[in-house]
């Protein structure tokens, strides 16, 4: 009845307070992805369906009030409305002779979707890291080198490449490393980087590879130049032949068509991107990566040429270690670190930010976060170590250093740093194999000499005998 219709918005008002409220209780317990109502109106106004209603906008205001509220609440994921629109059109959802025979109001293709999505919440994949992006008719149009030239804009039909460049320079921003490849000389590919207008810009890019090699060397060259697995890295190409060589010889990177002069397939691709290396939030570290991956400054001497040269660099690199414990919920970095370092990874273990939780919520656990920076500026948050205590033993059930952080001796000062403030007389280290933890491997057998197991021990009185010098001030922080 339309006398009825201010009630239903109170009573959509109470609902709303309420589902905030009940999710806000469970975020704070567990990890909780969430979407808004997902169904079309029914007919209850007394308007033609062409015309929009009180009924109908003061709903759908409370719908947007709740997604705000929900995207701000601390342990909570909500579905992204556009995205299931493009999976599931809102005319295709509704089964109504479900809804009025059992009461499950969905088509199941809508379903399905929808849980996809909702899954993807709880389990998101891990972003990618770096890019690697050809030059020629894909950061911009035209071939360097050649009469017509290159461009990225409008009067030229090309403005697709300048939104793919627009999109470069916010991966960069936002940590992710970018990289080029292109088989011309360098001196030409420079003056084409160097063009006035370009929207990444060129301190971005690094390094520049610009010869006439196969690009699978030039990948190999720059993932080495990175320090960075193939898996975590993006090759964009026009060129489905080269997508293919390189695909060949680094399988585990993952090769995206840039399809030139297809405005529409670039949009798509711009999508894939953002997906491939998208994250629910950014942290300082991200906004470090890309300043510190480029190599040690340049009046550095070699950390590997020796102990004695290391001990000097060190003893003047003013080094600050700075422990914070981990919370349940807060910070996202610690979770991020884990799941994404492989070379200095205890065992290599990923975990859900449920069971991440529960981890960190047994008795006993030991959790910390190792923030490192030094007279050449700071590279963040970059360790994690979280264990279990018992009497004056520490297990450590995860440890992770990311690779930014190597050669400083940062872990030697980490299980310093143990010994000293916990008081304990071992550490017992839960070490499994993996085919890129060797680092791991090394230094384990460092300190016993002998092979890791499963359950690699090392008392106070051998790690003291074993350490070498340490330079590095290590105290305590108030949080992650």
């Amino acid at each position: 009845m339309p006398g009825d219709l201010p009630d239903m918005v109170t009573q959509a008002a109470w609902a709303r307070d309420a589902i905030l409220a009940g999710v806000g209780r469970l975020a704070a317990r567990m990890p909780v992805a969430v979407s808004v109502p997902t169904l079309p109106l029914p007919p209850a106004s007394f308007t033609p369906g062409w015309v929009a209603s009180e009924l109908a906008t003061d709903l759908r205001h409370l719908v947007a009030e709740l997604a705000a509220g929900l995207v701000r609440t601390p342990g909570v994921r909500l579905v992204d409305a556009q995205r299931l629109d493009g999976l599931s059109p809102l005319g295709t959802r509704l089964d109504v002779r479900s809804y009025l025979t059992t009461g499950f109001p969905y088509r199941r293709a809508h379903a399905a979707a929808l849980a996809e999505l909702l899954v993807r919440l709880l389990v998101p994949p891990a972003p990618k890291k770096a890019l690697i992006t050809d030059l020629d008719d894909t950061l911009w149009r035209g071939v360097l080198g050649e009469s017509t030239g290159v461009s990225w804009d409008l009067d030229h039909k090309s403005h697709a490449h300048a939104l793919y460049q627009q999109l470069l320079a916010g991966l960069a921003e936002a940590g992710v490393l970018i990289g080029v490849v292109c088989k011309a000389d360098r001196e030409t590919v420079e003056a084409g980087l160097a063009a006035e207008g370009l929207f990444v810009p060129r301190e971005r890019l690094f390094p520049v590879e610009a010869h006439w090699a196969p690009k699978s060397v030039s990948v190999e060259r720059i993932l080495r130049a990175w320090n960075l697995g193939a898996d975590g890295v993006v090759f964009v190409d026009d060129s489905a032949a080269e997508l293919a060589e390189v695909a060949a010889v680094h399988p585990d990177v993952t090769g995206v068509r840039f399809p030139t002069g297809d405005d529409g397939g670039v949009y798509a691709v711009l999508e894939e991107l953002r997906d491939l290396f998208g994250k629910p939030v950014l942290s300082a570290e991200d906004a470090l990566r890309a300043r510190t991956v480029g190599g040690a400054p340049p009046d550095l001497p070699p950390l590997t040429s020796g102990a004695e040269r290391q001990d000097a660099f060190l003893s003047r690199a003013e080094q600050e270690l700075v422990v914070l414990p981990v919370a349940v919920v807060g910070d996202p970095r610690p979770l991020e670190l884990v799941n994404k370092t492989n070379q200095f990874n205890l065992n290599g273990r990923r975990y859900t930010e449920g069971e991440w939780r529960a981890l960190l919520g047994r008795e006993g656990a030991f959790a910390v976060l190792l923030a490192y920076r030094d007279r050449y500026g700071p590279l963040g948050k970059v360790s994690v170590v979280a264990g279990r205590l018992a009497g004056r033993c520490l297990r450590v059930d995860t440890w992770v250093l990311s690779c930014r952080a190597f050669s400083r001796r940062i872990e030697w000062a980490t299980l310093d740093f143990l010994f000293d403030r916990l008081k304990i007389g071992d550490l017992a280290f839960a070490y499994a194999p993996t085919p890129k933890n060797h680092l791991v491997a090394d230094f384990l057998r460092s300190l016993a000499d002998e092979e890791p197991g499963t359950e690699a021990r090392v008392t106070a009185e051998r790690f003291a005998a074993r350490k070498p010098p340490l330079f590095v001030r290590c105290h305590t922080g108030e949080s992650a």
